[in-house]
């Protein structure tokens, strides 16, 4: 009998611009002759609206497998309670859909967060014995940074009443970041993990070439990041204020990141005119720009290797990190750039001290690790981890 693999993403999909690793999971797993039931919700997590009908239908005519999609309540901030209720009643709904639907040959794969969804799946792994399987993508409670010490406690406990009873109930598993087996390990001991990390798409950098001479006046670096609070950008900028012949460009801030207001206020009261922020820029644009870069950048507070990480890789581009974290790990390990304690002053003193020399010896570096990072190849690994 043929398996069916259901894949949930509530919050991404076809429909979504931004995070496509699910998307791109099921499209392969189409190619290698799967029956694919994709299910996601009607909510735009990353732009706070539902999606219309026409939406909904264009991405339906689109798609080479079955899409679902489940009403969503919504939400307008990431830390409230509504967001809880949400995403709750999004999981239940997938239960209650799903229980009459799977069966023991079948595998449903789920992102690792929000953690509703992982209890209900396993509670269909309980019930029907269906094979289940988490990408570890994000931790939750520790990755959602709350200020609020009280609103943290009780987040924290409310996690904990979803994952210690569930997590140890699944099959298999796959994470992003190294480090995130600590959070697996925590609530279940005896999951299996495999190492497999976001990478970039193929199609979409498939027209980028390699570029081993440095052609720009000054140093150009880039950082594509809403100025979040998991971003903290301003050890950059303030090395930066001294030096005319360093150029800094931030991708993807539109005005709403949590730090915006106290980077631009830092920008224009320096009258700092070697700092260009863009705003939200579509997949296919963020190319152009970073063609044109030396150096990308990442300043984030959070433990992980997101997707801009292989952005940068897939453009050829040598990383900088900022603090000692998965990513700077990944990023020494490789030989694909640098990294430096989380203040000004470490970062002046590393800026300081990179020679172009040292930038193309990156480069080809990057050269020879670049395809192993690719979607294609780390597709191979998930069918492994799947079958």
């Amino acid at each position: 009998m043929q398996n069916k693999i259901y894949l949930i993403g509530p919050t991404e999909s076809i429909l979504t611009k931004r995070g496509n690793r699910f998307p791109n999971i099921a499209d392969f797993l189409v190619t290698q002759g799967f029956e694919i039931i994709y299910y996601t919700s009607n909510y735009y997590h990353a732009e706070k609206r539902f999606f219309t009908d026409d939406e909904i239908s264009e991405a339906k005519s689109k798609c080479k497998y079955n899409l679902n999609i489940i009403s969503a309540l919504g939400y307008k901030n990431n830390i409230s309670s509504k967001r809880v209720v949400s995403n709750f009643l999004f999981s239940l709904a997938l239960f209650f859909k799903l229980i009459c639907r799977v069966n023991k040959f079948d595998i449903i794969l789920i992102p690792s967060r929000p953690v509703e969804l992982i209890y209900f799946v396993s509670l269909l792994k309980r019930i029907k014995k269906t094979k289940i399987i988490i990408d570890i993508q994000d931790i939750w409670p520790d990755a959602l940074k709350i200020s609020n010490k009280i609103k943290k406690q009780i987040f924290t406990s409310y996690c904990n009443i979803f994952l210690y009873p569930s997590l140890k109930h699944y099959t298999n598993s796959f994470h992003v970041a190294p480090s995130f087996l600590t959070w697996l390990h925590r609530y279940s001991s005896k999951t299996p993990s495999v190492f497999i990390p976001l990478g970039w798409e193929n199609e979409r950098w498939q027209n980028i070439d390699f570029k081993e001479n440095i052609e720009n006046k000054g140093l150009h670096l880039v950082c594509i990041a809403q100025l979040q609070y998991q971003i903290d950008i301003m050890p950059v900028i303030e090395t930066i204020k001294y030096k005319e012949d360093v150029f800094l460009t931030i991708i993807g801030e539109d005005g709403t990141g949590e730090r915006y207001n106290e980077v631009f206020t830092y920008i224009e009261e320096n009258n700092l005119t070697n700092i260009d922020i863009v705003g939200k820029v579509d997949r296919c644009g963020i190319i152009d720009y970073l063609k044109t870069m030396d150096i990308g950048i990442l300043p984030m507070i959070t433990s992980s290797i997101p997707n801009k990480i292989f952005d940068y890789i897939a453009a050829y581009l040598p990383i900088i990190v900022l603090g000692d974290n998965d990513s700077s790990r990944f990023v020494l390990e490789n030989n694909i750039g640098w990294s430096c304690n989380y203040n000004s002053k470490s970062f002046s003193h590393l800026i300081d001290n990179i020679t172009i020399d040292e930038i193309i010896i990156k480069r080809h570096s990057l050269q020879r690790i670049r395809e192993q990072y690719s979607r294609n190849e780390l597709h191979k690994e998930i069918l492994k981890t799947i079958g």
